[in-house]
C-alpha cells in the first residue's frame, strides 16, 4: 500500500510508481493531510479515522520504535510505504494520525543503487519494497522482479538523460 505525496505523483523518476506497475498486488494512494480527501477511497478494513489498527497492518518506516520486519512474529497483511523525499515522508507521518498508528516496522540495511536521485540519501521506494520482501519472504521471486524492474527502469532514464 503506497501513500505517495503529491509532488511524487506525476514524477518520471519515482519509483513508487514503477513499482505499481511491477506488481498488482501494490495499490497507490495519494496522501492527504485531510484523510476524507484521499482517493481513491482504502479497502474497507481500514478506516482513516479509527485510531484501532487493524491486525497485520504495518508501516514502514525507520522510526527509532520501529521493529526489524525479520523479527516480527505475526503476518504482514498491508504493508504501507510512504512514497516521497524523506523530508516529504516525515512530514506526511507527523500530519497523519492514522500513519501514526500504524505499527513501524524496519528492514535491515541495504545500500540504494538509485542512480537518478540527487541530494537524497536511503533506499528508493521501490528498493525498500524489495527489501521489505526480501526481509520477510526470502524464498518469493517477487522481489527479483521488483529489482530486476528496477534496474530496467532505471537504465532507461540515464539512457534518455544523456
Amino acid at each position: 500500500m503506497l501513500c505517495s505525496h503529491i509532488k511524487e505523483w506525476q514524477r518520471n523518476d519515482n519509483t513508487g510508481q514503477w513499482a505499481v506497475l511491477s506488481s498488482r498486488s501494490i495499490e497507490r494512494y495519494r496522501w492527504h493531510r485531510k484523510p476524507e480527501l484521499i482517493q481513491p477511497n482504502l479497502h474497507a478494513d481500514f478506516d482513516l479515522n479509527n485510531t484501532t489498527t487493524p491486525l497485520g497492518h504495518f508501516l514502514l518506516f525507520p522510526g527509532e520504535g520501529s521493529q526489524a520486519i525479520s523479527q516480527l512474529k505475526q503476518p504482514i497483511t498491508h504493508l504501507w510505504v510512504i512514497d516521497g523525499t524523506w523530508q516529504e515522508a516525515q512530514k506526511m507521518l507527523n500530519q497523519s494520525h492514522w500513519l501514526k498508528s500504524l505499527p513501524q516496522i524496519s528492514i535491515t540495511s541495504a545500500v540504494s543503487q538509485f542512480v537518478l536521485r540527487r541530494n537524497q540519501q536511503g533506499l528508493s521506494t521501490m528498493e525498500a519494497i524489495e527489501w521489505a520482501i526480501r526481509d520477510s519472504y526470502p524464498t518469493h521471486n517477487s522481489a527479483d522482479i521488483l529489482k530486476n524492474n528496477f534496474n530496467l527502469l532505471q537504465n532507461q532514464l540515464v539512457n534518455l538523460l544523456r
